[in-house]
């Protein structure tokens, strides 16, 4: 059986974790480079230094990281440190495989098999990315957008207590970028401003397919509070950064709702820590 150290014990490094095969290959250690974290443990593993890790001489080393130039920096210190096994990136499987991505295509198959009707719709659009996805899977469907298009609002950011979110993060998008992102841009109708504002008008609005991607804590709730009333039997919405350390907020104002709401959550393993609710034909 091979030994695995996993370099990342962030969110990313988590999700590899139960990803991977474990009856031929053991995770022996979890490795990062934050201080505040070495000593700790994750499911009894321990979390190590990176010079632990190459004294360690494991099999191979996974690293967990997203970011392509991070992942090379680290694989260099590795070897300066004089290891000399097998390292893989993350970054690259990230470039060929998407769980969440699959996982909504698989879903938007169920949708059309069982004729649920209604619309599409994403809170948190930034810059179009998953919603040209969605609106590529569904072209005869409206498609709502709702975004400030400029960033975090501060009344948002001010009722946030676990991340380092400022007002005006994602301000780097605009409706026209998103708009010629799209395959078929005639179907959307942008709601810009602020959530839950502009849904006002749509209060009879039925959805088949929502995306909830506002990572902060009361956009988050808002678009519950809007959104799961008026979902068809058998829709879906797609929780992003529900189980995310950066936007714990996100993932709080979805516990504190299923809970109030009695409903249930079905938690995916990507990198992105989404969840997913499913609307149930009664109830």
């Amino acid at each position: 059986m091979k030994q695995i150290v996993i370099f990342g014990a962030g969110q990313a490094g988590r999700a590899l974790y139960r990803m991977m095969h474990h009856t031929n290959q053991r995770v022996v250690a979890f490795a990062d480079n934050n201080p505040a974290v070495v000593g700790q443990t994750i499911d009894g593993i321990p979390i190590v230094s990176l010079m632990k890790a190459a004294e360690l001489r494991p099999d191979g080393i996974q690293i967990a990281i997203v970011n392509p130039d991070a992942c090379e920096e680290v694989e260099q210190r590795l070897r300066a440190a004089g290891y000399q096994g097998e390292i893989a990136r993350m970054s690259v499987l990230r470039e060929q495989i998407n769980i969440r991505l699959a996982t909504v295509r698989l879903m938007a198959e169920e949708v059309r098999r069982r004729n649920v009707p209604g619309a599409l719709a994403e809170l948190g659009v930034y810059q179009g990315e998953f919603a040209a996805e969605l609106n590529r899977l569904f072209p005869d469907r409206s498609f709502y957008l709702f975004d400030t298009f400029s960033g975090f609002d501060e009344r948002d950011v001010s009722v946030e207590q676990h991340s380092q979110a400022k007002a005006g993060d994602f301000q780097d998008t605009s409706v026209e970028l998103v708009l010629d992102r799209l395959p078929h841009p005639e179907m959307a109708i942008v709601r810009q401003g602020y959530f839950p504002a502009t849904a006002q008008g749509l209060e009879d609005q039925r959805y088949a397919m929502v995306s909830l991607d506002a990572d902060l804590y009361l956009p988050m709730y808002e678009g519950l509070q809007y959104f799961y009333p008026r979902m068809s039997p058998g829709g879906y919405i797609i929780l992003h950064d529900y189980n995310s350390r950066q936007y714990r907020g996100a993932g709080e104002a979805v516990q504190k709702y299923c809970e109030e709401h009695h409903v249930f959550l079905f938690p995916l393993c990507d990198l992105h820590g989404t969840g997913v609710l499913v609307k149930p034909q009664v109830g």
